[in-house]
Formats: structure tokens, sequence, C-alpha cells
């Protein structure tokens, strides 16, 4: 464990000794992030530690009365799940989000937080925003987070946490249009590995089982042309008359070679 330590003058509006903690795996992540909040002046000290444990484990043995910690990295998740917040003393926990896909925000917004950014979201002026929220007792957290908790308040999925490029979207209109792997090649100039490949992050972005409702789920969330499959019957017809003909083309020719479609 990389472990740095330097005594900085308490703000005067401050009332008690607050400790920040900064825990990341990454070791330069981890040293420029105690770098900076030493240039803050916040706080009575400002440590770096590798893992959560350690962290709580000096936090419990400090005489400090508060402590902001900075989590990030990449084991930081699972290990502030399982070890929870630090039994002493009270603090305010900051995690630093890696992006904003929607499974990992999903992760965040289970763990014991009081407040995000986003890890690209890094500067001078970011930092210091978010210790004057903090200490306003402010839950600061970036747009994307704020998206995806209203839209689980409103009992709706995350789309907003959906980001596809400009070919998953062209790859994800041919699925709503009813085209087989082969077709979104051909329409794409692509190989028809290729097409596959693309299915599979789609399906797994939009948490679908199989094209059918990727392609209903697209509608429904407005990442495709309405004009294309007004409901799931449509996709679902064509994916059948593409088994059909899969399995006709193998009884004329059973030796054949055969090319899969899914």
């Amino acid at each position: 464990m990389t472990d740095k330590q330097a005594k900085v003058p308490l703000p005067a509006e401050a009332e008690n000794d607050v400790v920040l903690i900064v825990c990341d795996d990454r070791e330069v992540i981890r040293l420029g992030l105690v770098e900076m909040l030493q240039e803050k002046k916040y706080g009575t000290e400002v440590r770096g530690f590798s893992s959560v444990p350690d962290a709580w484990k000096y936090l419990a043995d400090s005489a400090a009365s508060a402590a902001i910690a900075i989590l990030g990295g990449t084991s930081a998740s699972e290990e502030l799940e399982v070890a929870g917040r630090p039994l002493r003393p009270p603090t305010q926990i900051v995690l630093m989000l890696r992006d904003s896909e929607a499974a990992h925000l999903a992760v965040a917004a289970e763990l014991p937080a009081d407040g995000y950014f986003l890890e690209e979201d890094l500067s001078w002026p970011m930092l210091g925003s978010l210790l004057t929220r903090l200490h306003d007792r402010d839950i600061p957290m970036p747009a994307p987070m704020t998206e995806f908790l209203l839209e689980q308040v409103r009992g709706t999925a995350s789309p907003l946490a959906v980001h596809l490029t400009e070919r998953e979207r062209e790859v994800l209109q041919l699925i709503a249009d009813g085209a087989t792997n082969n077709t979104i090649a051909e329409q794409l100039g692509i190989s028809v590995h290729g097409a596959k490949h693309h299915v599979a992050n789609l399906l797994r972005q939009l948490n679908c089982s199989n094209r059918t409702e990727a392609a209903a789920t697209a509608m429904r969330r407005g990442l495709v042309s309405t004009g294309a499959v007004p409901s799931e019957e449509p996709a679902r017809r064509t994916v059948a008359h593409e088994t059909t003909e899969r399995v006709t083309a193998h009884r004329r020719d059973p030796r054949g070679p055969r090319t899969k479609a899914w």
C-alpha cells in the first residue's frame, strides 16, 4: 500500500477536524488526487490508500472527528459493498465513477455514498465545488447519475444511461426493421461476424435476451425511428421466417455449408 500524508490547515468555517481519504488501486490516479487535495488545503490531513479496508482501518484508529473519503479504481465498489461505511468517524463517501454506463451507475446507486463525480470531470474547479457542496451537506452528482436516479424514481428502465455509437444506432435500427445478421452485414458493408458482434453488444447494453425484445425496447425508448416495427409481431415473424429459410435450405442440401444467422 502506498500511503501519503500531509498536514494542511483547516478552513475557518469548518468546525471539525476533517481527514481526507483517497482510495484507489491505481497509483498514478491516487497520488495525483492526493496532491490536488493537498493544494486545496482543506482538512487537517490527506491520505491515500490502495484499498477500502486499509482506509477504514486507518480511520478507526485515528483521532479524527470527521472524514471525507473519495473512492475510485477497479475494486472500490466491491470492497465498499463488503465493508460498508467505516465504524468511525462519521464519513462522507464520494464515488469517482469511471464512466456513465447504465450497469455501472446501477451498481454505484446501491452503494452507501454521499456523492458522485465522473473521473473525466476531475479538475481543480470541480474539486472545489465538490468540497463546498459536501460541507453544505449537499449531494454532488453528475448529470448522468441524476438522470439515472430520476428514471428509477419514475419506475422506468434507464434509457438515458445507454450511450450508443453511430454504428450501433444503425445496427439497432436494422434490428428494429427485422433485418438478419446477413442483411445487417450487407447494408453496412461489414462482415457477418462484425454484425453478430454489434448485435450481441446491443443486447447486453439494452439488457435484452433476444432480438425481438431489443427491437421492442428500442421502439419504446425512442432509440430508433418510429416508422420501423410498430409492434413485436413483425420482428418475431422475420426471425421465424429466417429460421424457416435456414431449415428449408438445410433440407435441400444437408451436406452443404450453412451460415448461422444469429
